[in-house]
């Protein structure tokens, strides 16, 4: 059986130590090292090469969400897999992105952390339940977003491009030959479509979306 080679960051000593002996009493897991921050795990997991590096976001100094980049940077092999009290959609999306392949929470029971462990060490991606259907949400109403702006129009586009080049409804309304009202009412339209809230929401949404760049 090939040992799951293990090393923990979290600034929570006592739960970093309990995680640590509990995954050291599995005949198939050893964990090869800890620490309390992103910074003195980064420089070990370069000399230790693990297999997966089980990491918390909220760190002190550099965050754990900064850490994955530089963790996969020094070791592209080993996995990383959160854990962390967070269950927010959105974390769960930048990490995924970052390159973590696991988000579990610090309030999952024992057998599931292990479960996902061994599912992230193998090369496979655990999503806790918890946090399964709230992401799925966010991805649905993100799908439902870039459907929505297939439908604008090229005038549409241009003004939202118009936007995000920084220029004011009476700039776009001489570029395209309108009247200022004519403008307004197609932002109304594009801020409907996108489902933003004024012109800063309208340019954050298309460029997330990669609707404008």
């Amino acid at each position: 059986m090939n040992q799951i080679r293990a090393y923990l960051i979290d600034d929570h000593r006592a739960l970093r130590e309990a995680v640590a002996t509990m995954l050291d009493a599995q005949s198939d897991i050893t964990v090869v090292g800890q620490a309390g921050d992103a910074t003195a795990g980064i420089v070990d997991i370069a000399a230790l090469r693990p297999d997966i590096v089980v990491l918390d976001l909220k760190l002190p100094g550099q965050s754990g969400m900064s850490a994955i980049g530089q963790i996969l940077a020094v070791c592209p092999f080993t996995k990383v897999m959160i854990f962390t009290m967070y269950d927010n959609p959105g974390y769960v999306w930048a990490t995924m992105n970052a390159g973590a392949t696991g988000y579990v929470l610090k309030s999952a029971a024992s057998e599931e952390l292990l479960r996902a462990v061994r599912a992230v060490a193998a090369g496979g991606g655990f999503l806790q339940a918890e946090v399964t259907m709230p992401l799925l949400k966010r991805l649905a109403r993100e799908a439902k977003l870039a459907d929505e702006s297939g439908a604008l129009s090229s005038r549409e586009m241009h003004i939202l491009e118009s936007l995000a080049a920084g220029k004011s409804n009476k700039m776009i309304a001489r570029d395209l030959s309108l009247s200022e009202d004519t403008v307004k009412s197609h932002l109304r339209r594009v801020y409907e479509k996108i489902g933003a809230a004024d012109r800063a929401h309208a340019v954050a949404i298309a460029l997330r979306m990669q609707i404008i760049e």
